[in-house]
């Protein structure tokens, strides 16, 4: 979980404040007041400009942020991956191959067969006149 932290110069560190500071007042500043119907808060537009300010006039004070912005994203990119992942194996594949086993379904024909001299499967050979998939 420790990834390493890239530091910018100083073209990097305004584009971070500059592309922050915009989503922060868009989402926060604008959308989702605007969805929910709520008042119009001045929190993201305060922290919205200050980044901009900052990006603009001295970009290379905005490294702790990055960093800090950075460490919360590999903790929450760690969290998600195992949480996205088990969702699907645990919701998703689990039950298909339980209702598949149930069924006496074996898709991958593990079957063994003593009898058989391979259990290599030929595949269909296309003739060189298709032009569905030429390479």
């Amino acid at each position: 979980m420790s990834a390493v932290i890239e530091k910018l110069n100083a073209k990097g560190y305004r584009k971070f404040g500059l592309t922050t500071g915009v989503i922060l007042v868009v989402l926060f500043g604008l959308l989702i007041p605007w969805i929910f119907d709520l008042n119009y808060p001045k929190w993201p537009w305060i922290i919205g400009g200050t980044l901009g300010a900052l990006a603009l006039l001295m970009p290379v004070s905005l490294q702790p942020i990055y960093i800090g912005w950075m460490k919360f994203g590999n903790v929450m990119n760690w969290i998600n991956t195992r949480l996205i992942l088990g969702i699907l194996f645990f919701g998703i594949f689990l039950p298909i191959g339980v209702f598949m086993r149930l069924l006496g379904k074996d898709s991958m024909h593990r079957k063994l067969d003593k009898t058989l001299p391979t259990y290599r499967v030929n595949s269909e050979h296309e003739t060189k006149d298709n032009v569905e998939r030429p390479y």
